[in-house]
């Protein structure tokens, strides 16, 4: 019976023990202590095509290579992180940064072809897109027009420069889109 009782006692000294170790909080993720919940970012519109390392924070690089006049590129800004849609409407401030594009090109040319900077009047770009309350995803479009110089790669550094809720992103707040329009 002694034998019996020790053993319970041990058996129940260890679940006490190793119970305490068991946390009911998250540790990582949107709901966890620390995070900065939604993140507001470009989400990818191609596969990156390259990054420059040695900008502060690197840019994406996305190719679009084998435009004709009227295509269009669709770019879209997201609500993300937290893995829930926009809990209300979410205004982002889009802008271009030229001082990003010449950092980002100025790495990201060796033995890459020539890039223009995409002249302003050449493409109409929103101040502002709005993620609509209950989504998580609102765009625009870039539209190739005749005006493009046929086999000429043009590059933009877009930029969110402002956003309503959340956190603007440092991997995807800025990213470079290239575009060359074939004949």
């Amino acid at each position: 019976m002694k034998k019996i009782i020790k053993s319970l006692t041990l058996l129940l000294t260890v679940a006490v023990l190793f119970s305490s170790c068991l946390k009911s909080e998250t540790i990582i993720g949107p709901d966890s202590p620390g995070s900065v919940g939604a993140i507001i970012e470009f989400d990818n519109p191609e596969f990156i095509a390259a990054s420059s390392g040695s900008v502060a924070v690197p840019l994406s690089r996305y190719e679009f290579l084998t435009l004709k006049t009227g295509n269009k590129v669709h770019i879209d800004v997201q609500y993300s992180g937290t893995g829930k849609p926009a809990p209300s409407d979410i205004s982002v401030g889009i802008t271009t940064d030229p001082t990003a594009l010449t950092a980002h090109l100025s790495t990201a040319q060796a033995n890459k072809p020539t890039f223009v900077p995409l002249p302003a009047g050449l493409v109409t770009l929103p101040t502002a897109v709005t993620i609509p309350s209950g989504q998580i995803k609102a765009g625009f479009d870039i539209t190739i027009t005749d005006q493009f110089v046929a086999n000429t790669t043009y590059a933009v550094a877009l930029k969110i420069a402002s956003a309503s809720a959340g956190t603007i992103s440092g991997n995807f707040g800025t990213i470079v889109v290239a575009l060359k329009r074939v004949p």
